[in-house]
């Protein structure tokens, strides 16, 4: 494989967004691959915020630790990033705010100038993405015609103004630099979809049947609310902003009571707001779908970085027992169709339904070649009001454990949703029989749930001498590692696990028997998966490849977890 990695940093504010998502969409326009991670601050203005785009021959699935160009919007950015480069490296910079330094080539390009010329200091943008088409060798008359789609929608003489400074910018570098210059990756015959993982969640919600949506605004998991709700008018659904995560999960459960698929979004301490109605959801048997991304903690933490720490609680959240499904797609491609199984499952069981995310999975853009709209399979699973036995039975214990459920208002039929312990009819009880009956019957949905696909997915070598397993995210650095572990000789294999819950503990044995060499790589400090999978399956890993920081795996950051563990010794000739 081929490649080429570009790292874009700046401070807040500077426009780094806006050059970044234009750059991403003539590439995939083009018909590269790419996979683009966004590393940002929590704040509006200031700090230091960087977008790295990878550009291969062959699909990509997450971030690197080394860049090949370096486009810098303030002198911090070459401080912090000049030693990850790939010598010769470029570095395109404006000559008045960075100073050269090291071994890389830099490209002064007077930006500021150039803005000022086309009329407004913002036009400087434009500048540094015409400086970067020069470089990686992007036709102009593509970028052009990408401008004035861009910035024909604000009306007047906006589109002509960007064209005018990324035209300056492009030609500026041909002209002062007519032998720098980098190939990229050959690309594919036809354009690529771009999607991130917000995106894909929600999309997948909506394939689902997503009827209604709640949420509080929380970083990460804004972006699936927001995404949603800027799609919601068109297609029919209803997109309410709560006052707080109490409310939101509340009225996703009244909006589900009432027939509609519901979901909510939320992120950290958000969750933990929606622990007493995801319980109610336990009892009440109300289906509900809950995207929670998650981020360091605890409390506040480090609200625009990544972690993988929520896995225990989306596991054990409300009190008392009630089954649940958990899942953890580890692409956006997989967030897709997991959230849209996801809507149709918490219908057909009437349970909670998790979708755990995360800022790395939600943040960052991957190029697909289409997705399987056909592959999603939508089904309802109200009960038919006319077939219902009378008098209608809420509660009804069945084999299955799961019951006729209508919604409410249906006509001469009186539909009773209770917190409490309840007869089969809805009505509050405290008999002992009932209660042991009630528990049962919730707990033989399990027998259905853990038939459900979304099991492991399963990746190298079959007779591997190192077995990395993981879950959520962790995935694209995982199999990484196993290409690279692969390419230099040392057989290894992947096991990725998106359904945590109900835990497919017959096919993580199957995979595991008689393997050495396993560990978990996950990001949080405990080993949450680690301690899940012996418990489930009485399988003990090796000691795990943990990372806890805020930032994302790398498979350079897993190799080096395993050169702790064994030494250096075979894993010389490992190349990334």
């Amino acid at each position: 494989m081929t490649e080429t990695v570009i790292t874009l940093g700046g401070k807040a504010g500077q426009g780094l967004i806006t050059v970044s998502d234009l750059l991403l969409r003539y590439l995939s326009r083009s018909g590269h691959f790419v996979f683009a991670a966004q590393d940002y601050m929590s704040r509006v203005r200031g700090g230091h915020n960087f977008m790295q785009i990878r550009i291969a021959s062959d699909p990509v699935f997450a971030p690197l630790p080394t860049s090949h160009i370096l486009v810098a919007f303030d002198q911090r950015t070459v401080d912090e990033h000049k030693d990850e480069l790939i010598i010769p490296a470029l570095v395109l910079h404006d000559i008045d705010d960075v100073k050269a330094s090291g071994n890389a080539t830099f490209i002064g390009i007077p930006i500021k100038m150039f803005a000022r010329e086309a009329g407004h200091p913002v036009y400087g943008n434009s500048v540094a993405l015409g400086a970067i088409a020069a470089v990686i060798g992007l036709r102009l008359d593509g970028l052009i015609t990408l401008l004035t789609e861009s910035f024909g929608k604000k009306g007047g003489d906006a589109a002509q103004k960007n064209v005018q400074a990324a035209t300056r910018g492009y030609n500026y570098v041909r002209d002062a630099f007519p032998f720098i210059g980098v190939t990229l990756p050959r690309p594919g015959e036809k354009p690529k979809m771009l999607i991130n993982g917000s995106q894909s969640i929600g999309l997948g919600l909506i394939a689902g049947g997503l009827q209604f949506i709640s949420a509080y605004p929380m970083s990460p998991s804004t972006g699936v609310f927001n995404y949603v709700t800027s799609h919601a008018a068109e297609l029919g659904i209803l997109s309410e902003q709560a006052e707080d995560e109490i409310a939101s999960v509340n009225i996703a459960l009244g909006a589900s009571a009432a027939g509609a698929r519901a979901a909510t979004s939320t992120s950290g301490g958000g969750l933990d707001l929606m622990a007493e109605g995801i319980s109610l959801a336990g009892v009440a048997e109300i289906p509900i779908v809950i995207a929670n991304i998650q981020r360091p903690g605890p409390a506040t933490g480090l609200p625009t970085r990544t972690a993988q720490e929520d896995l225990d609680l989306a596991l054990n959240i409300g009190h008392g027992e009630f089954p649940r499904f958990v899942f953890a797609p580890g692409t956006a491609e997989e967030a897709y169709y997991t959230a849209a199984h996801a809507m149709n499952l918490a219908d057909k069981y009437q349970v909670p339904v998790f979708v755990l995310g995360d800022q790395l999975l939600v943040d960052s853009y991957v190029t697909l070649d289409k997705l399987n709209l056909g592959k999603v399979k939508y089904k309802n699973h109200l009960a038919d009001a006319n077939k219902v036995k009378t008098p209608y039975k809420r509660y009804q214990l069945t084999p299955s454990g799961v019951s006729p459920r209508l919604p409410y208002g249906v006509p001469d039929t009186r539909v009773m949703f209770d917190s409490h312990l309840h007869e089969e009819d809805g009505h509050i009880t405290e008999n002992i029989e009932i209660c042991r009956k009630m528990v049962e019957k919730r707990f033989r949905k399990l027998a259905g749930m853990i038939k459900e696909p979304l099991g492991p997915t399963l990746y190298g070598d079959k007779k591997p001498q190192i077995t990395l397993v993981c879950w959520g995210s962790t995935y694209g650095a995982a199999r990484e590692a196993v290409d690279a572990l692969n390419a230099a000789g040392i057989g290894a294999a992947l096991a990725h696990f998106n359904r945590v819950s109900p835990f497919p503990a017959k096919e993580a044995a199957t995979f595991l028997k008689g393997k050495k060499a396993v560990h978990v790589v996950e990001g949080n400090y405990q080993g949450q998966f680690a301690r899940l999978l012996a418990r489930e399956t009485g399988f003990k890993t090796g000691e795990p490849i943990l990372r806890y920081d805020g930032r994302p795996f790398t498979a350079r950051y897993i190799l080096d977890g395993l050169k702790r563990i064994y030494g250096n010794g075979k894993f010389r000739r490992v190349s990334l």
